[in-house]
C-alpha cells in the first residue's frame, strides 16, 4: 500500500485530541490499514475555544510533512478580533499564548487554501468560493471578512446566502468554483462546521452521499474507530467535510467528546478518503 495523507480540521486548542490522532496515525494498525502517513493536512482552526493553544501550535510545528490553511478562528487570534465560542479559561490560555509568542512564525505566510494537483485534493477551512464573486464591493470590513474562504460554510437550505456567520454555499457552487481548475476525481476537503458531510457531483448531478457510505469499525490503539469510506471515482468530484477534531471547548459545557478526522489513501489502484471518528474518553485524555 502506498503512503497516506492524514486530514484533520478544527483542533481548537485541544492538545489531548491532537495527540490522540497523531498516536493513532503512527500506530501499526493504522499503517497496515491505510499506509504510512507521508503528509498531514491541517484544515484550520488550530486555536480558540480549547485550552492548550501553545501546546497545539508547538506540536504541529514538529509534525513532519505538515501543510496548513488558516481558519476563521486562526485569523481572529492573529488579528486580535474577538469572536464567540471561548469561555474564560480559554481566553486566559490564549492571552498567555499570545504573550509567549512563537505563533507568529507558525501562522506567517499560511494560505487560506491550496490545491494538491498530483493527488487532486483542494484543501480549505470553510469553502472554495472567490469572495469577490459573493461580496459586494461596498461591503464593510466585517462583511468582507465573513465572505472569505475561512468563513464560508456548506448551506443547509439548498440555497447560497450570506449572514453574520459567513457565506453559506451550496455544493453546486463549490463544484463550479473548483471543478474547472482540477482534474476529474478531485475532492474538496474542508472543516469549519463541526459535523461530517459528503457530496458527489457526476455529470452535473449533485448527491448527498454521507448516509449511503460504507460504514465499518475497527480497533486501533485501544480505541474503537468508526469509519465511513468515500471512494473517489475518476468521473466525479467530491466535497468532504471532516467534522471537529478537538472538542475540548465543548466537553465541559455540552459533553461533546467525539474526535473526527480523516485519511486519504490508495488501495489496489483506487483512491479513497476515509472519514474517521472515536470518543476521546476524557478520563484517559484530559482537556
Amino acid at each position: 500500500m502506498q503512503g497516506s495523507i492524514l486530514l484533520f480540521s478544527d483542533i481548537h486548542a485541544d492538545i489531548g485530541a491532537l495527540d490522540a490522532i497523531l498516536r493513532l496515525a503512527g500506530g501499526r494498525t493504522f499503517v497496515r490499514r491505510f499506509g504510512r502517513v507521508e503528509r498531514t493536512y491541517n484544515l484550520g482552526d488550530v486555536v480558540e475555544r480549547g485550552y492548550s493553544p501553545c501546546e497545539v501550535i508547538d506540536r504541529l510545528k514538529s509534525t513532519p510533512g505538515l501543510m496548513s490553511v488558516r481558519g476563521n478562528h486562526d485569523e481572529a487570534f492573529i488579528w486580535s478580533v474577538p469572536v464567540s465560542g471561548s469561555d474564560a479559561r480559554s481566553l486566559r490560555a490564549h492571552e498567555e499564548c499570545r504573550r509567549r509568542g512563537g505563533w507568529e512564525e507558525f501562522f506567517g505566510g499560511m494560505p487560506v487554501a491550496f490545491a494538491d494537483r498530483a493527488e487532486r485534493l483542494y484543501a480549505v477551512h470553510g469553502g472554495p468560493l472567490d469572495p469577490a464573486v459573493i461580496c459586494d464591493g461596498d461591503a464593510g470590513p466585517m462583511d468582507a471578512w465573513t465572505a472569505s474562504q475561512a468563513w464560508q460554510r456548506i448551506s443547509r437550505t439548498g440555497t447560497g446566502y450570506p449572514d453574520l456567520s459567513g457565506y453559506h454555499y451550496t455544493p453546486e457552487q463549490a463544484f463550479a468554483a473548483v471543478g474547472p481548475s482540477m482534474r476529474q476525481g478531485y475532492a474538496i476537503v474542508c472543516g469549519h462546521e463541526h459535523t461530517e458531510a459528503a457530496y458527489r457531483e457526476r455529470g452535473g448531478r449533485v448527491e448527498d452521499i454521507l448516509f449511503g457510505l460504507e460504514k465499518v469499525s475497527f480497533t486501533a490503539g485501544g480505541r474503537k474507530i468508526e469509519e465511513k469510506r468515500v471512494p473517489l471515482e475518476d468521473d466525479a468530484g467530491y466535497l468532504v467535510r471532516l467534522g471537529i477534531a478537538g472538542p475540548a471547548g465543548y466537553y465541559r459545557r455540552y459533553g461533546r467528546d467525539r474526535c473526527y478526522f480523516g485519511v486519504y489513501y490508495k488501495e489496489e489502484g483506487r483512491r479513497f478518503i476515509s472519514m474517521l471518528s472515536f470518543p476521546l474518553g476524557r478520563d484517559a485524555v484530559p482537556p
